[in-house]
């Protein structure tokens, strides 16, 4: 998995909004396989527009991992993006996290629905909330 400097400089060789929406996609695979038994309604974040699920594990170090999966392509790539950026990171630097402005300078929040926007905020919201 890509780092938050990795993400950006990714992102920054995106000219176009295809070039970003490619590469969304291709994060989506990166994604760890996500356990059949954990898409379960406690793991579910609703607001989404597609079903998106989303675990964490708390370290020994304090910081904490968080894995999940959704049934849409798009969403799936945007997760993986914040779970990239909250990755092994404590409760506190979570917090501190300005996810929509990290998610702007990446030229992506811009080309988004209203709805997706709505999802992507609860999603945030959810990661938030664990720590």
């Amino acid at each position: 998995m890509l780092s938050q400097q990795n993400l950006t400089e990714l992102f920054a060789k995106q000219h176009t909004w295809q070039d970003r929406y490619r590469q969304l996609l291709m994060l989506a695979k990166q994604l760890p396989d996500f356990p059949a038994q954990q898409k379960t309604a406690q793991n579910q974040v609703n607001g989404c527009e597609n079903r998106v699920w989303l675990t964490y594990q708390k370290q020994a170090d304090n910081t904490y991992i968080f894995s999940g999966d959704s049934e849409g392509r798009i969403v799936k790539g945007l997760l993986a993006i914040l779970i990239m950026i909250a990755n092994n990171k404590t409760a506190q630097e979570i917090t501190a996290i300005d996810f929509s402005t990290l998610l702007s300078q990446l030229k992506i929040s811009d080309e988004l629905s209203q709805s997706r926007l709505q999802g992507l905020a609860k999603l945030i919201e959810r990661i938030k909330s664990v720590a």
